[in-house]
C-alpha cells in the first residue's frame, strides 16, 4: 500500500507541475499575443510597452525554472507570479478604466486575475490563497466602483456598469468555488491520512497477531517437547530401575550361593561354573547400561571431542563385528558384511567416535531383531571421498510417526513387538551427536514388520584426496594410451 500511495503522490505532483506550467505558457502567450494586438490598435503606451515584453520574458523563466528544477521551486514561482501578475494586472485594469476608458481591456486583463486564484489554492494552503484571492478580489471591485464613481456610469442602466458588476460577481463567484473545493481537497487529504493510519495499524496489528502467534506456537512446541523429555525421563527412570536392579539380584542371589556352597549334589563344579558365568553376564550387561548413561552425561556436559586422523575403515568396522559377534550368536543372528576395498583404505576421521556409532547401531539392530533374524552391514565410498556405512536388519521394524523420535534422549519405542527389550534409550542418541561432530549426516528408514535401515554419511578429505588421485591416474593412462 505504501509504494501506490508513493506513486499516486509523485502522479499527483506531476500533474499538478504539468498544469502550473501550462498556465505559465499560456499566460506568456496571452502577453505576447496583448502587446502584439496594441501594437497594431497603436494603442500601446509606455507602460504597456516596457512592462509586457519583461512579464512575457518572465513568466517563461518561470515555466522553465519549474520544469527543469522538478517542481522543487513550484511555492516560489507561484509567489513571484502572483506578486508580480497580479500587479501588472490591477494597475493594466485600473488604466484602463481609469484613464484609457475602455471597459473591453479591462475585462480581457481582470479574467487572469482568476486564473491567479486558481494557481494560488492549487500550491498553497487554503487560508493563504483565500487571503490573497479575497485581496485581489477587494481590489478588482474597489477599482470597479471607483471607475463608476468617477464617470458616473450607472451600475443598473448603464451596459458598462452591469458588465463590471457581472465581472466583479463571476470572480466572487469563482472565489467562493475554489474555497469549496481547497476544503474539500483538505478534507480528503486528512481522511487519506487517517485512512492510511489506519491501514498501517491494521498491519502493524496483524503482523503483530502472526509474530504473536508464532511465539505461541513456538512455546507450544517447547512445551511439548520439555512434557516428552519429562516423560521419556520418568520412563527411563523406571526402565533403569527395572534394568538394574535384574543384575544386581542375579549377582547377589548367585553369589550368595556360591557364598553359602549350596550348589547341588551333584557336579559342584559345573554349577560354580554356570553360576560365575550368570554373575559375569548380568555384569558385563550392568556395565554396558552404565556405560552409556556416562557416555551420554558426558557428551552433555563436556561436548564431543573429535580427532580426525586416518583411519582404517575395514578394520573399524571388523573390530565392532566382533564386539558385537557374542550378543548375536546368543540370539542365532547372521551377521554378514559387505564393502570394496581391504585394510590400505583410509579416512581422515575420529577412530572412537565411528567405533561408538558402528557398536551402537550394531547392538541397537541385535537388540530389536528377533532370534534367528539378519542384520547385515554395508560400507560404500563415494567418488566425492564421502563414507556411507548401512546397518540394516529384519526387526520389528519402528512405526512411522515415530522415526523422527527415536534418536531423542531417553526415547523407547515402547511396540508390544518390543515390549521386553531392555536399554537406555540413549543408543541412537549418542549416534545422533557423534555423526554431527564428525560433520556427517543420519538418517533411519524402516517398515514395520520387515526391519530397519539406519544410514550414516561421513565425509573424508583423505577419501578426496584418493579419488583425486585415481582420477588422475586413469586419466595419464589413457594419455599414455593415446601418445602410443
Amino acid at each position: 500500500m505504501g509504494s501506490s500511495d508513493q506513486t499516486l503522490g509523485q502522479s499527483t505532483q506531476r500533474t499538478l507541475i504539468l498544469s502550473v506550467t501550462m498556465v505559465g505558457f499560456l499566460a506568456a502567450l496571452a502577453s505576447v499575443y496583448e502587446y502584439h494586438h496594441l501594437m497594431t490598435m497603436n494603442r500601446l503606451d509606455g507602460y504597456t510597452q516596457t512592462v509586457i515584453p519583461i512579464l512575457s520574458l518572465f513568466l517563461a523563466a518561470i515555466v522553465s525554472v519549474v520544469l527543469l528544477s522538478r517542481g522543487r521551486f513550484l511555492k516560489l514561482a507561484i509567489w513571484l507570479v502572483f506578486a508580480l501578475g497580479s500587479a501588472h494586472l490591477l494597475i493594466t485594469v485600473a488604466l484602463a478604466l481609469l484613464v484609457a476608458n475602455d471597459v473591453a481591456l479591462a475585462a480581457e486583463h481582470a479574467v487572469w486575475i482568476m486564473a491567479v486564484q486558481v494557481s494560488l489554492f492549487a500550491t498553497l494552503e487554503r487560508r493563504t490563497a483565500l487571503g490573497l484571492s479575497a485581496a485581489l478580489f477587494v481590489l478588482l471591485a474597489a477599482i470597479c466602483l471607483v471607475y463608476c464613481y468617477v464617470e458616473n456610469v450607472s451600475l443598473i442602466a448603464d451596459v458598462r456598469g452591469g458588465f463590471l458588476v457581472q465581472l466583479t460577481i463571476a470572480n466572487g463567484a469563482i472565489l467562493v468555488l475554489l474555497g469549496g473545493l481547497s476544503a474539500f481537497r483538505e478534507l480528503a487529504l486528512v481522511e487519506n491520512t487517517r485512512a492510511k493510519a489506519s491501514e498501517d495499524h491494521a498491519t502493524l496489528l496483524i503482523a503483530s497477531a502472526e509474530e504473536a502467534n508464532a511465539e505461541r506456537k513456538k512455546a507450544m512446541q517447547a512445551l511439548n517437547r520439555a512434557e516428552a523429555a519429562a516423560k521419556a525421563r520418568e520412563s527411563f527412570l523406571a526402565s533403569m530401575s527395572h534394568e538394574l536392579r535384574t543384575p544386581l539380584n542375579a549377582i547377589i542371589g548367585f553369589a550368595q550361593i556360591l557364598e553359602m556352597d549350596d550348589v547341588g549334589p551333584t557336579s559342584p563344579a559345573a554349577k560354580r561354573q554356570e553360576y560365575a558365568t550368570d554373575i559375569r553376564s548380568s555384569g558385563e550387561h550392568m556395565l554396558g547400561l552404565i556405560g552409556q548413561i556416562l557416555e551420554y552425561s558426558r557428551l552433555e556436559s563436556e561436548g564431543v571431542e573429535v580427532n580426525k586422523t586416518p583411519q582404517a575403515v575395514a578394520q573399524i568396522a571388523e573390530a565392532s563385528l566382533r564386539m558385537i559377534d557374542v550378543l548375536a550368536k546368543a540370539k542365532d543372528i547372521n551377521l554378514t558384511r559387505s564393502w570394496d576395498f581391504g585394510d590400505d583404505y583410509v579416512v581422515r576421521t575420529d577412530e572412537k567416535a565411528l567405533s561408538q556409532i558402528l557398536v551402537n547401531l550394531l547392538s541397537n539392530a541385535v537388540k530389536f531383531t528377533p532370534k534367528g533374524g539378519a542384520i547385515g552391514l554395508t560400507i560404500t565410498r563415494a567418488r566425492n571421498g564421502a563414507v556411507t556405512l548401512e546397518v540394516s536388519d529384519t526387526g520389528a521394524g519402528i512405526p512411522e510417526d515415530k522415526i523422527e523420535l527415536v534418536c531423542d534422549p531417553f526415547f523407547q519405542v515402547g511396540d508390544q513387538q518390543t515390549t521386553g527389550t531392555d536399554g537406555t534409550g540413549l543408543g541412537l542418541s549418542i549416534v545422533k551427536n557423534l555423526v554431527a561432530a564428525l560433520d556427517g549426516s543420519f538418517e533411519i528408514e524402516s517398515t514395520i514388520g520387515e526391519g530397519t535401515c539406519c544410514r550414516v554419511k561421513i565425509p573424508s578429505a583423505q577419501g578426496i584426496e584418493m579419488a583425486v588421485k585415481e582420477m588422475d591416474e586413469q586419466a595419464a593412462a589413457i594419455y599414455a594410451k593415446a601418445a602410443s
